[in-house]
């Protein structure tokens, strides 16, 4: 009985050691497998989060968008991580629970086994005696719990594929602004050639209308320029603040703090020093500035992708290199000098609007611009009648400091708008017909400043008058002029009843009187005298 007794002891003893552990293992084991279950399920919601951030960045790139990409990757990270430490856990518990399992079976089949009877009660009884616990090795790990403050601090990580990706995507967007940009930088070139051409040509018109033409032209080509340039700004306004924000924030994640800092001051000093050399020789400041600032940033970029995606450097190399940074397109242009005087070109009318000289309106001189006219006579004493002037109109006057009163015809915004009038007056009779210019208010005397050093005095010119009481030059005098001075411009006025020849301008004397003397040789009723221009 007593064998019996001890046996059935032992025997509940084992099986509740057994029974014990297999409790103890099953607990560690279900809080395990429900932590690795929990985190199963957030790991596939972070993932469809993902892949819906995703799709929406490459619909609609965004900063807050590459933000929220960047979180949801590191947060995958680290489930990912968390949850290969509980697989590793669950494992071992396994392994710890059959081998358990496996000692209580052991135990209870050597129990079962019939013992040899003591042949006397004084005989030695054996007492079964448990295996000694052995310490973990690194075969049997000891088994770790994964906690949830270890699931949010994750160990860090090397650049990952995803954000390569994200760095590339980013550099693509951006790219496709700065190409939109370059475009609009384009058709402002196209402008601005258009203004600078129209200004060219306002100087070189020979008509109002043609010169009103490349008037309107300059203004609607500098209009166009400054809208194009509106839109610049605006867009490059938003790429620099978006892009810098990005690349900043990769700069961040590498750890790259000097970086962010030493970009940050050097495009505040580029800024700074653009401004006070361009400043009032520049078009537009911001304009300017736009491909400065953009190869700091370029170069910003080109220092990440060292760290992220080296393959992308030649690229950025390459585009570097393309940033034209001169100021080809932001020298202003220089306005036409325009008045807002009303440019009447000459005109004969039959009847003439001021019958008197006296009753000529005064020449009335614009503060800015140029204004042109052309004198055609000057008096110390006024005639009474405009019929010396043969009815030709608009007529002006203009007494100046000498004290002699200037007659002049006509108006014009330029020195080549007035050229067919000057001709034009000499067709109809005007001796010498000249050309003048205020500037600013001033008038310039043979386009020299009043004020400024004297020019050089100009050489003496000469021409040679003849008058004869037959209205015509005989064939003999024809002779003559065609073979002494056959280039000479020759001109034909009337004057009471007396009808004038002019031939030249000679710039020697002696030549203008050789023909003097040979036209008198070959006709004795014609009148000839050499007259010295410019007296």
């Amino acid at each position: 009985m007593v064998g019996i007794r001890r046996y059935i002891v032992a025997t509940l003893a084992v099986l509740l050691c057994s029974v014990s552990g297999v409790m103890a293992q099953s607990t560690l084991g279900s809080f395990a497998e429900r932590q690795s279950r929990q985190l199963s399920q957030r790991a596939e919601q972070v993932q469809a989060q993902l892949q819906s951030a995703r799709e929406a960045y490459v619909a609609t790139p965004s900063d807050s968008l590459a933000k929220v990409i960047h979180q949801l990757e590191k947060q995958s990270l680290a489930i990912g991580s968390a949850l290969e430490k509980l697989a590793a856990t669950i494992e071992a518990e396994r392994v710890a629970a059959q081998q358990e399992q496996e000692q209580a079976e052991q135990l209870q089949a050597d129990e079962a086994t019939p013992s040899t009877p003591e042949p006397t009660p004084e005989s030695e009884v054996e007492v079964e005696t448990l295996p000694e616990p052995t310490a973990p090795t690194e075969a049997d790990p000891e088994p770790q719990i994964v906690t949830e403050e270890e699931e949010v601090r994750p160990e860090k990580e090397p650049v990952s594929e995803e954000l390569k990706g994200l760095f590339v995507t980013s550099m693509r967007r951006y790219k496709l602004i700065e190409e939109e940009i370059a475009q609009l930088f384009q058709t402002y070139e196209i402008h601005y050639d258009s203004a600078k051409l129209s200004r060219r040509e306002y100087d070189k018109a020979t008509s109002l209308q043609v010169l009103d033409g490349h008037y309107k032209n300059y203004l609607t080509s500098l209009e166009r320029c400054a809208a194009i340039a509106d839109k610049i700004v605006e867009r490059s306004d938003m790429l620099f603040a978006s892009k810098t924000k990005s690349l900043l924030g990769f700069a961040d994640s590498l750890a790259l703090t000097t970086l962010a800092d030493s970009y940050t001051a050097s495009v505040e000093e580029m800024e700074h020093r653009a401004i006070e050399n361009l400043s009032g020789n520049c078009i537009d400041t911001d304009l300017a500035i736009y491909p400065m600032k953009l190869q700091k940033t370029v170069e910003l970029e080109r220092e990440i992708a060292s760290h992220i995606a080296p393959e992308e450097v030649a690229n950025i190399n390459q585009h570097l290199s393309a940033i034209d940074t001169t100021l080809a397109l932001y020298t202003p242009i220089d306005a036409p000098k325009r008045s807002d005087a009303k440019f009447a070109p000459v005109k004969v009318n039959a009847r003439t609007k001021h019958k008197a000289v006296s009753a000529l309106p005064q020449l009335k001189i614009p503060s800015s611009g140029e204004l042109y006219s052309i004198t055609v006579a000057n008096y110390a004493s006024l005639p009474q009648s405009t019929s010396v002037f043969r009815n030709a109109t608009p007529l002006y006057r203009e007494r100046r400091e000498d004290g002699r009163t200037y007659i002049y015809i006509g108006l014009y915004p330029t020195a080549n708008s007035a050229q067919d009038d000057i001709a034009y007056l000499k067709k109809i009779g005007f001796k010498q017909p000249t050309l003048v210019m205020w500037r600013d208010g001033i008038r310039r005397d043979d386009f020299v400043d009043r004020n400024a050093t004297p020019a050089k005095p100009r050489a003496a010119m000469y021409r040679v008058e003849i008058q004869t009481p037959a209205g015509s030059l005989s064939p003999e005098v024809l002779d003559v002029i065609n073979a002494k001075a056959p280039r000479k411009e020759r001109s034909k006025f009337s004057s009471d009843g007396t009808t004038t020849f002019t031939i030249g301008i000679f710039t020697k004397e002696a030549e203008a009187k050789s023909l003097a003397n040979a036209i008198a040789n070959a006709d004795a009723s014609v009148t000839t005298k050499v007259v010295q221009l410019g007296k």
